[in-house]
């Protein structure tokens, strides 16, 4: 009986394998811009792994702008909401 592998070693396994998979895709695309680049595929995994940061980076940065524009709509609602009550509008 084989041991199963623990939730870390599964998530690393799976994040290879996205990144091997975005990487040869970006590797095919690049070939059939740039035919003369014959070596790409040994870079495929590099830029697969490259790939993923850039869009874990770009999600991050875009989330973090959407919290803040929610955060300062709720907060600017909250004093509307406080003048109104002050007025006993």
């Amino acid at each position: 009986m084989t041991a199963k592998p623990d939730l870390l070693t599964q998530i690393f396994t799976f994040i290879s394998t996205i990144a091997g998979y975005l990487g040869q895709w970006i590797v095919q695309l690049i070939q059939k811009i740039l035919p003369s680049a014959t070596d790409l595929p040994l870079l495929k995994e590099p830029i697969g792994y490259m790939a993923i940061l850039t869009l874990f980076v770009i999600l991050t940065s875009v989330t973090r702008k959407v919290a803040i524009i929610i955060l300062s709509v709720g907060w600017v609602l909250i004093l509307l909401r406080v003048v109104l009550m002050a007025f006993k509008i």
